[in-house]
């Protein structure tokens, strides 16, 4: 039997919603413009943000500075979002580093955040 994957990119100026750990999430935001801007939400419980960094295709990785959250979840110091350029006109948001949720520390190694149809020009 084989089994099949479906793979979802989004049009630039949609949001994914992503699960990062039992109590934390981050809301990643194709702005559809030429940069491929994406404004990302680090939250609490669907809720409250505590962290939000900018990428886009002109821009190096955004490093979280210092430890943010509160007593239950905590985006650790060194956290960082990378812009990775995809063939086909994509372009993948991906996360890498340490949140603290409960106690218990997640790791995230090239975490998805969320694949969009870049809007970059095309060169002449």
């Amino acid at each position: 039997m084989n089994a099949q994957v479906k793979v979802t990119d989004f049009e630039a100026g949609q949001s994914v919603n992503t699960k990062l750990t039992p109590n934390s999430n981050c809301i990643t935001s194709a702005s559809g413009d030429d940069n491929d801007d994406t404004q990302l939400a680090f939250q609490y419980d669907n809720n409250i943000t505590y962290w939000s960094p900018a990428i886009s295709s002109s821009s190096g990785d955004a490093i979280n500075d210092r430890d943010r959250g509160n007593t239950v979840v905590r985006f650790l110091k060194g956290l960082t979002v990378s812009y990775l350029a995809q063939s086909g006109g994509l372009y993948t948001v991906v996360l890498d580093g340490e949140i603290k949720d409960s106690g218990t520390t997640y790791v995230m190694t090239g975490k998805t955040l969320g694949t969009f149809k870049s809007r970059k020009p095309a060169k002449r």
